[in-house]
């Protein structure tokens, strides 16, 4: 290739004769899977190992009653339950890459070469050929059978083989196998997992007994039935809500207490604060290990590409500095040192560049890897609001149907990698403008630097006029115009507070115009920096339903808080203990013998029957309209006649019935 030195010459229109040349190759061998191909010959074993592992399973409602209710509908992941969270999160942390690819690269299945309007179709059915290649891993992790696991672990090796030989085969960039490994590694460390978890889960469920229904539950008493309620997590959150809360931590005393406890405090506030006993939900799991990964790799490829560009550029203006001399000499032709000029400028911009480039990756890297942290804190916290009834920070169920929730739940996963790629990359474009400005304000001081001190001292006065103003109308309404030094709101001083709220009125429009700017900078700011987070709207409060990041969240967390609600399932669970119980008692019936807590049972049970009839005699005996309603209706249950009915109890307050008597008759059998 042409040498830069030749490119500069030809364009400042000056002839240089150099050598010098610098290439940049790059090798790569053939993919051994090739992405399309490899993507729609999964299909065909696809297919087949969900239809086997449909027929493994049964309907539960067997409409049509063929194969004893086989093959039955099986489901990829449950997204309401904490079960097989790792497993989940690492199977979707395989993903990432392939995600990156939708996100960045808008990557299909297969070449398309026709007209431009029908792309959109052919994404629709590329993302169905990824999801149906990928659907036999997580149903089987799902199912937890022998046969599921053997499928999820055969779908396991064929994507690790996938992933290591294409990742090492096609090395693109000069750079060694550890920092490429570096750069796979949590990606590498799912494939992994996933490839030596599952078959150790296989052969687990071999060894395990195979369990014929639910309630075949083997369980010594119904009190160890009702431990193992109170011990679970839900168990525990509900036993929190009858205890007095414990009281606030003594404050620290020392200085190395002191200490510990500012930055634990400070830790938790930018980190994260853990809550012990929360479980976070596999969904949640999931789409958190996908965000981070994907951070991970778009980080660490553009710091890699990047790098070696800008060594490359650095590299060949040393070289073309070289050849040409960095120094003048005495009868120099201009054009000589005016292209010696422009090389310095160039790198010392490249030089310049390169710094803020590193430097805006990496912030931008760090402030999403942070806010997954934060987002962890937000879904928790959220979610025990919610829990207690409590959704301020969301939109409330009764602003939208249930459908509109659900469909939120639906978009709530896609929605988040989506948002949490491009916020990265807007929040890194953002940064780098801003850091390219202030090193091109540096870099140039000396051409610079009379315009800059000129704005300054045009500006100074104005900061410093407005900034003085403000404290002192803070000042005075807390201190003049305010009873008891502003701690009620009732005013003192009221014609004074008028004058100067007249004349404040003037200089109020003059510094709302640069309040404006600030507030159109601001929205910029934060809309840019809270852009991969779905938790808050970037959009007022009225307006939330517009922004379709937060309206997803709102369906995920209401559909989430319905049926993951502790009270819910420890009610649910009781119910079933309770169902298990009785069961036990049908059994243990047959029998001579009876456990002794079910002897305790029973007589509590019949003691309970008893006085309720005893109480339903009370309330008859001193209520005789509700008597005779209760036994009109309990003659209707039976088919029996009502007048007859009516009649007999009527005769024991006259002797025979009364037009009124037949007008009861007439409203009662209508109600019945």
């Amino acid at each position: 290739m042409a040498s830069i030195a030749e490119l500069l010459g030809n364009y400042l229109d000056f002839p240089v004769n150099t050598t010098f040349t610098y290439t940049v190759t790059l090798e790569a061998c053939p993919r051994i899977f090739p992405h399309q191909e490899f993507r729609l010959f999964l299909l065909i074993p696809a297919a087949i190992s969900t239809l086997v592992l449909a027929f493994s399973t049964r309907r539960t409602n067997k409409i049509l009653h063929v194969l004893n209710g086989r093959p039955g509908l099986i489901s990829p992941m449950d997204i309401l339950k904490t079960s097989h969270r790792f497993s989940y999160a690492a199977a979707f942390g395989t993903l990432a890459r392939l995600c990156s690819d939708i996100v960045f690269d808008s990557k299909y299945a297969f070449n398309y070469f026709g007209p431009t309007y029908l792309k959109v179709f052919i994404a629709l059915v590329s993302m169905l050929i990824y999801g149906l290649g990928y659907f036999p891993l997580f149903a089987g992790i799902t199912t937890g059978s022998p046969l599921g696991y053997l499928v999820a672990t055969l779908f396991s090796w064929v994507f690790t083989a996938e992933f290591f030989s294409n990742t090492f085969c096609k090395q693109q960039l000069d750079i060694s196998y550890l920092v490429l490994i570096v750069g796979v590694l949590p990606e590498m460390l799912c494939f992994l997992y996933l490839s030596f978890s599952l078959p150790v889960r296989f052969v687990i469920s071999l060894a395990k007994p195979k369990r014929k229904t639910k309630l075949a539950v083997d369980f010594e008493s119904s009190e160890d039935l009702y431990e193992s309620i109170r011990k679970s997590y839900q168990g525990i959150h509900v036993t929190k809500l009858f205890q007095t809360p414990p009281p606030p931590p003594s404050p620290p005393e020392g200085i190395k207490e002191k200490l510990t406890h500012l930055l634990t405090s400070i830790s938790e506030k930018i980190f994260y604060k853990r809550t012990k006993g929360f479980r976070y939900s596999a969904r949640m799991i999931s789409v958190m290990a996908v965000g981070f990964i994907l951070l991970y790799q778009v980080t660490f490829f553009l710091f890699i590409v990047f790098y070696q560009i800008f060594d490359y550029a650095e590299k060949g203006l040393s070289a073309s500095l070289d050849i040409i001399g960095r120094q003048i000499t005495t009868e120099e032709d201009p054009a000589v040192t005016n292209l010696r000029t422009g090389i310095y400028v160039s790198y010392y911009f490249i030089i310049a560049f390169r710094g803020c480039f590193f430097t805006s990756i990496m912030v931008a890297f760090a402030i999403n890897a942070v806010f997954l942290l934060h987002y962890l804190t937000s879904y928790r916290e959220n979610l025990l609001s919610l829990y207690k009834g409590d959704n301020k920070h969301l939109t409330p169920r009764t602003e939208k149907s249930n459908a509109s929730l659900i469909v939120g739940s639906m978009r709530y996963a896609g929605y988040q990698v989506g948002y949490i790629g491009w916020g990265f990359f807007i929040q890194f474009l953002l940064l780098l403008i801003f850091s390219v400005a202030i090193a091109t304000v540096v870099t140039l001081w000396g051409i610079l630097d009379n315009f800059i001190l000129e704005q300054i001292m045009r500006l100074w006065p104005v900061l410093l006029t407005s900034l003085v103003l403000n404290m002192v109308q803070l000042l005075l309404s807390k201190f003049l115009f305010l009873q008891e030094n502003g701690e009620i709101l009732a005013m003192d001083n009221r014609r004074l507070f008028f004058i100067f709220t007249y004349f404040m009125f003037f200089y109020n429009i003059f510094i709302g115009i640069f309040s404006c700017l600030m507030r159109i900078i601001k929205s910029i700011i934060l809309g840019a920096l809270f852009l991969p987070r779905l938790d808050h709207s970037t959009l007022p409060r009225k307006f939330q339903q517009m922004d379709p990041g937060f309206d997803a969240y709102c369906g995920f967390m209401h559909v989430e808080s319905t049926h993951t609600n502790p009270v819910a399932m420890v009610f649910i669970s009781i119910l079933q203990a309770e169902s298990l119980t009785s069961l036990k008692r049908k059994k243990s019936n047959n029998s001579d013998i009876i456990p002794l807590d079910e002897k305790q049972e029973m007589l509590d049970r019949k003691r309970r029957k008893a006085k309720w009839k005893w109480l339903l005699a009370y309330t008859l005996v001193n209520n005789p309209e509700i008597s005779l309603q209760r036994r009109l209706v309990l003659a209707k249950e039976r088919n029996e006649n009502v007048k007859e009915i009516f009649f007999s109890h009527s005769t024991l307050y006259s002797e025979e019935p009364t037009k009124v008597d037949m007008d009861q008759i007439i409203i009662l059998e209508e109600r019945l």
